[in-house]
């Protein structure tokens, strides 16, 4: 379905995982990951005889909720209703249609094997992604996201390699299908912008998030909530139909092309402070459910929302968090196969995830010949020498962009796939918004900072490898690193570790032996389009910005 990928497991670790996206060039590509399939086969170096399982992150045959969902709709829209069954009818004709028939695409495209093929639970899988590759042996989990088969939000207890539902929320409650509606009304693309949404909530001000609450998105004592679609529709919003209450309260739609005024702030702050709010109400009710553990595990969609994950320790009353980099659909690849894995094996789990490059890596020789294929002027450099020069060129005021070792997984550029600038240089946040990745000015970027030096800017004592915590920044240290501080004060840091990527954690280093600075101002290395995966991806790239220099290993590359 929409974000399709491919994870590979093996004796319960996990060997490479990618999204089908960077591939084909395609945005949350939707169908068949059959790009992602074939690399995690050729990385792991098989075939697909060698696969026992291939796991489905999703059950095709639950429609019962959904049908009727549809049908209610009548009541009230029957603009709603063909909205609906329309979308319907198209998934069936296509993705739902290629879940029904998986075993027989595997083997069209890859050839005949001995595996199974098995259904798991969308949030199952969700779950499974984040607890299976935590460093917890229990804790609460919760995944919450637009909507599963049927479930938007599920309350989950793990122990060991199990996984016990304890409660769960259906549609048409979504907190999800909330905010991908308000994301829709301030015109912006739905299950692809959310984060626009989330960056623009910190310009506004939250005045009509008393209304949401009392009015919208509304919470029940047993930590469920509840939604108001006679307020606003999901499958309506994203046809850019709005019904005349919500106009009447939030005003006009914003059209793509219209200025992103004050309102258009206020509703984006609004929809943040009232998702944030429901959410720490659902996670207190599974605190207490969970015999007060104090160990949380996040998945699904709306687990992305780092502004919200950064509050969760002083609202709620959680204190270790861990969300896997691909908490999004994405990432149930991931989870599908490991709870296959354990359910058959019933062995223990041992693995943890401590970093996210399980995508692609190009050799110097790969690259070498795409530099020279584009015929554009390099050097080779050795790895300290490399590191000594791009931090000197940060340092002075130039973009690098970095390309390195295995792609992320996940929607974060972790160092591996990313644009790198000086964070004490304010002026550098416009630069790279409107002149390279040529995008809205309130956008922020994040900052990269060596894990030992996290402390001294951030007071929140959560560890962040995969850039999904918003902290405050230390107020004396906010000036030091304006290009990367957000207007409430705020960065979303990527804390580095040696161990987890060291030729990175190396170039902070140098940069921070120049100026004093343990952190790199990174974004990811794309122009309107998924992040790089090839070298030829990156080259392409790197043509269409002024950057100044590209490096692919440990080759420099400038423009003509």
């Amino acid at each position: 379905m929409h974000d399709a990928s491919s994870a590979l497991v093996c004796d319960g670790k996990v060997i490479a995982a990618a999204e089908e996206e960077r591939f084909t060039r395609n945005k949350h590509m939707i169908g068949f990951p059959v790009n992602a399939i074939r690399y995690c086969l050729a990385e792991a170096n098989i075939t697909i005889r060698d696969i026992d399982f291939v796991a489905v992150s999703w059950k095709p045959w639950m429609l019962k909720t959904r049908l009727f969902q549809a049908f209610k709709t009548l009541i009230y829209s029957p603009t709603a209703f063909k909205s609906k069954t329309s979308r319907g009818m198209g998934q069936m004709k296509n993705e739902w249609f290629e879940l029904f028939t998986m075993k027989s695409l595997v083997e069209r495209h890859f050839g005949k094997g001995k595996f199974k093929l098995k259904y798991v639970d969308h949030h199952l899988s969700h779950a499974a992604s984040a607890f299976y590759v935590s460093p917890f042996d229990s804790a609460a989990v919760f995944t919450v996201d637009g909507a599963g088969e049927e479930e938007t939000a599920v309350f989950w207890k793990g122990e060991g390699t199990r996984l016990i539902k304890l409660k769960a929320v259906k549609l048409p409650h979504s907190i999800g299908q909330f905010y991908a509606a308000i994301t829709a009304f301030l015109g912006f693309k739905v299950q692809s912008d959310e984060y626009k949404v989330m960056g623009l909530a910190s310009y506004g001000e939250p005045r009509f998030a008393d209304y949401f609450r009392q009015n919208v998105l509304t919470v029940e004592r047993d930590g469920g909530f509840r939604l108001n679609h006679m307020f606003i529709d999901y499958h309506l919003a994203r046809q850019g139909v709005f019904l005349p209450v919500t106009t009447e309260v939030l005003g006009s739609p914003r059209r793509p092309e219209d200025e992103v005024t004050s309102n258009h702030a206020d509703i984006a702050s609004s929809a943040q402070k009232v998702v944030e709010s429901t959410i720490f109400h659902s996670l207190n009710y599974l605190y207490n459910q969970t015999g007060k553990t104090d160990r949380l595990c996040l998945a699904g969609g709306v687990a992305l929302n780092c502004v919200a994950n950064g509050k969760i320790i002083e609202n709620t009353e959680f204190r270790n968090l861990f969300i896997q980099p691909a908490a999004g659909d994405a990432g149930t690849a991931l989870g599908a196969a490991l709870y296959l894995y354990h359910s058959y094996t019933g062995k223990p789990r041992d693995y943890i995830m401590k970093d996210a490059y399980f995508g692609p890596r190009y050799s110097n020789r790969q690259c070498e010949e795409a530099i020279k294929s584009f015929g554009l002027p390099y050097r080779e450099l050795p790895e300290k020498r490399l590191c000594e020069t791009v931090a000197k060129e940060i340092s002075e005021g130039r973009l690098i962009c970095w390309f390195q070792g295995r792609m992320e997984w996940g929607p974060r550029a972790l160092g591996n796939r990313s644009l790198l600038a000086d964070p004490r240089r304010k002026e550098i946040k416009d630069i790279i918004n409107l002149k390279v990745k040529q995008r809205e000015a309130f956008r922020p970027f994040a900052p990269s900072i060596l894990e030992e030096k996290s402390g001294e800017y951030f007071p929140d004592k959560i560890p962040s490898p995969f850039m999904l915590f918003s902290f405050k920044v230390r107020p004396e240290k906010a000036g030091e690193i304006p290009a990367v501080v957000h207007v409430d004060g705020t960065a979303r840091p990527q804390t580095v570790s040696h161990e987890a990527n060291p030729l990175y954690w190396n170039l902070i280093k140098e940069f921070e032996t120049i100026t004093g600075v343990p952190i790199l101002l990174n974004t990811s290395f794309n122009v309107q389009e998924p992040i790089v995966c090839t070298p030829e991806d990156a080259i392409k790239c790197f043509l269409k910005t002024k950057v100044d220099y590209l490096v692919l290993n440990n080759l420099l590359v400038t423009q003509n």
